[in-house]
């Protein structure tokens, strides 16, 4: 037994090792329907950091809160994240009353403080719209109660031809389980469609939200693992902490699609029931946890195996702000606004305002490079053209993958439209960000002409915006 516990750790350190930020073609495409507890709080932001994993949608039933108050809740978390362009649903209100700890529920704060919503996709329309013209089957991740994805097949029973399977959280003795109970009339549907379903169970006492597991995320640089400790330390939610009230249940969907090493199958005919390996320590499970939640933030690299951030590889003024810019804006701003500046041949200033709209982007709708379709209106003339380079760069949406169009349409302030998966979004460089570079460049110009100097003055304001301007500030972002 300890040989296969230390084989397994070193498979983990591996594991470790190999985590990028969310890749061009993930393993797993999935939708989530949540019922709006604080385990489901843990595992759409493990879904969600998870490089093997693209998050189409969201839908949200109800079980420990009302749909709404649960997709309010989401809403909040995916601005805390920046990834407002996943989709959100919601089901119908059914008659099962709600949970004693709905009022617990209630009082938990997910993310960013923002206006309530009462309109909401219904979950069946949003279900049917992003799975019309997918190109891949997409696994369903089952938080709640299987109803949103029962009403969803009875809507269109071809709706099975386009479902992977069901990964469902539920106690390991059916009968018991929250998610069976209130709604059984649901699983014996899914059950008698002879959909693929993995059950996923905790069959264990030590797996605990507490203070040790807290620990493994303390002082990581994960935008995730930031937000799981952070509201685990609001008052209500630190009580529980405290009382080892929180047990790891759907946080165990995430891991064992990450690390199914750690999981042991047993199969029933269309039924697998998951649960972890007795043998595995829980100090393994906390540490992998916590690097999943880190592979979101790291970059996603084709020939670094990892991308080079030793400042004796930069020239002294990148050396001095490679670390402070690193922390403010991530590894991943970091590689693009640096490839961009190698190719593009000079730093210069509308690339790196590309680069940085790029990572937006691909943070909004939280996917990788090469996927996202992009039109830019900034023409074929340097310098606003120069932002073309900067959006295929950070974006993948290269002229070569046929992913970019340049529009004959010219726009003098920086506006792109990125679209994924026929959702659109226009993004455009805020008026007075982009009267203060135009006013930067007129000084320029008249104070040095077109010479020498005027080229090492743009590099230095370029350096100075690449160093300031906050991707998550500088940007107008309006659904089209």
């Amino acid at each position: 037994m300890r040989k296969i516990i230390l084989l397994l750790i070193v498979i983990v350190l591996l594991f470790q090792n190999q985590t990028f930020a969310h890749s061009g073609k993930p393993q797993y495409n999935i939708i989530i329907d949540t019922d709006g507890a604080i385990d489901d709080f843990r595992a759409i932001s493990m879904l969600l950091a998870s490089d093997e994993i693209r998050v189409l949608a969201i839908t949200c039933s109800q079980g420990s809160l009302e749909p709404i108050s649960n997709a309010n809740k989401v809403k909040s978390l995916l601005s805390a994240f920046y990834n407002e362009g996943i989709p959100l649903g919601i089901g119908e209100k059914t008659n099962y009353p709600l949970p004693e700890w709905n009022k617990f529920s209630e009082k938990i704060i997910w993310g960013n403080e923002i206006e309530n919503s009462q309109n909401f996709e219904n979950s069946t329309d949003l279900l049917n719209r992003i799975s019309k013209n997918y190109p891949s089957k997409i696994t369903l991740i089952a938080l709640g109660s299987l109803k949103t994805y029962a009403d969803w097949v009875k809507n269109n029973p071809e709706n099975l031809q386009k479902i992977d399977h069901i990964i469902w959280y539920n106690n390991h003795e059916k009968e018991k389980g929250f998610n069976y109970i209130i709604d059984t009339a649901s699983y014996n549907f899914i059950v008698k469609s002879n959909i693929e379903m993995d059950i996923v169970s905790e069959n264990r006492n030590d797996l605990i939200c507490n203070a040790e597991y807290l620990n493994y995320l303390k002082n990581s640089s994960s935008i995730y693992a930031k937000q799981i400790y952070k509201v685990h330390h609001q008052t209500a939610v630190s009580e529980k902490v405290n009382e080892n009230h929180l047990t790891l249940w759907d946080d165990l969907i995430p891991l064992s699609l990450s690390v199914n090493l750690f999981f042991i199958t047993e199969q029933r005919g269309n039924l697998h029931y998951v649960t972890v390996d007795n043998s595995i320590p829980k100090t393994l499970i906390y540490e992998s946890i916590s690097t999943l939640l880190a592979s979101g933030i790291s970059t996603n690299n084709r020939i670094f195996s990892s991308f080079p951030i030793d400042t004796t590889l930069y020239k002294k003024e990148f050396a001095e702000m490679l670390k402070p810019t690193i922390e403010k804006f991530g590894e991943i701003e970091w590689k693009a606004i640096t490839m961009t500046n190698e190719i593009h041949g000079h730093t210069g200033i509308y690339s790196i305002i590309g680069a940085k709209m790029g990572v937006r982007a691909c943070e909004y709708f939280n996917v990788g490079v090469n996927n996202l379709n992009v039109t830019t209106f900034s023409g074929n003339k340097p310098p606003l053209s120069c932002l073309n380079d900067g959006i295929q760069i950070s974006t993948g949406a290269t002229i070569g993958q046929g992913l970019i169009t340049i529009s004959d349409s010219l726009i003098q302030i920086p506006t792109v439209i990125f679209e994924f998966n026929n959702q659109k979004v226009k993004i455009s460089l805020k008026s007075e960000i982009s009267k203060q570079m135009q006013a930067d460049i007129i000084f320029g110009v008249k104070t040095y002409g077109m010479t020498e100097e005027y080229w090492k003055y743009i590099e230095v304001l370029a350096i100075k915006y690449w160093c300031n301007f906050d991707r998550h500030e500088i940007f107008d972002i309006e659904r089209v």
